[in-house]
């Protein structure tokens, strides 16, 4: 007979309040800044008089928190659909074949192994399990990320810095600018992605134990709210908020730093900048590898899928250290550091050169 955890009702409303406050504070920015400053411009120039008569008709202005919800939102589920989906089951492959391994004290086959045995023996579409979820969660969490990312990095470029600036001559490096917008962004974000990760990383283990065969992620969606109630959904949520932050306070921060120091001008630059940043990102792995430790066993009916629940971050963490040593919390490197690169590309480089080109 499954058993309910039992949560204390208020153990998430910090998170939930800070983040919530965070997206309508960077969304009142984006609306009271008016975008970037080519768009300020483009706004003061359709004013001069002499453009006013012949100008097209009047349009609606689109508010920029609104233009980068929408903006967000394709981007994050073209990436998902175009690559980042199968990177993001061959990652958590790799890692839970790492913890079978473990349980039945046989060596684990290397990361690319992994990869053939998946596409030869169930097929390259496996690749894309718990597609619908991720694409649920590409619809929201790409939205928030864009809007609260981009509104931090208004109001730390275009008023903090200047203020700084004026006030005691300091000027806000655009790295720790980015840094620092990346960060919130991530953690706006982890909202969002905490039920869609668990369910996408359950669809993959429950596929590995049933020899192969598809589990619909309405099918475990249903079994963890039947067993868990709604608080189950954000089994390794701490885990999925560190790794959210560090990983687009990284991309960005990294990104920013890198730009100026390449010889390359334009949108090859650009492209390199965001490969650098994103595969640097990459070094958080530990807190991706704890998540999957996390939330691999929610199908399981053993008393351990509940064992697991009641572990914090850094018990998990030091859990993978005793047990395989420090080099398990890496596991997956190479499928995580080209994901990195790839999202990087699609919600750092591409917004980026949308504004600027």
């Amino acid at each position: 007979m499954s058993r309910r955890r039992n949560i204390p009702a208020n153990a998430m409303r910090p998170i939930v309040k800070a983040s919530l406050l965070l997206i309508c504070f960077c969304a009142a920015a984006n609306a009271e800044s008016g975008g970037s400053p080519r768009s300020k411009r483009r706004r003061l120039d359709a004013s001069h008089p002499a453009r006013k008569a012949n100008a097209p008709p009047l349009a609606v202005a689109i508010p920029p928190v609104v233009t980068n919800l929408g903006r967000g939102s394709f981007l994050k589920c073209l990436a998902d659909l175009t690559g980042g989906l199968p990177l993001e089951v061959w990652k958590s492959s790799v890692v839970l074949e790492n913890i079978n391994a473990r349980k039945s004290n046989t060596p684990p086959p290397s990361t690319f192994a992994i990869l053939k045995t998946i596409i030869r023996e169930r097929g390259v579409l496996t690749l894309w399990s718990g597609l619908s979820p991720r694409m649920i969660e590409g619809i929201f969490s790409g939205g928030v990320l864009l809007a609260a990312k981009e509104g931090l990095h208004t109001v730390l470029s275009e008023y903090a810095s200047p203020m700084l600036t004026k006030s005691i001559g300091v000027t806000i490096p655009p790295a720790l600018i980015g840094f620092v917008s990346g960060a919130g962004g991530g953690c706006a974000q982890s909202l969002v992605m905490g039920p869609t990760s668990l369910v996408v990383t359950a669809c993959v283990a429950a596929s590995k134990e049933n020899g192969g065969e598809s589990v619909s992620a309405l099918e475990v969606a249903k079994k963890v709210l039947q067993e868990r109630g709604i608080r189950g959904l954000y089994r390794g949520a701490p885990a999925v908020a560190m790794r959210q932050a560090t990983n687009w306070a990284s991309r960005q921060g990294f990104t920013e730093y890198v730009r100026p120091r390449i010889p390359i001008e334009g949108v090859a630059g650009e492209l390199i900048a965001g490969c650098i940043g994103g595969t640097l990102s990459a070094w958080n792995t530990p807190f991706e590898v704890a998540r999957i430790e996390s939330q691999s066993g929610v199908m399981s009916s053993e008393d351990g899928g509940d064992e697991g629940a009641k572990k914090s971050l850094v018990a998990t963490m030091c859990g993978i250290v005793d047990e395989r040593g420090l080099g398990a919390l890496y596991v997956g490197l190479i499928p995580r550091a080209a994901q990195a690169c790839y999202q990087t590309l699609f919600l750092v480089t591409v917004p980026r050169l949308i504004q600027t080109l």
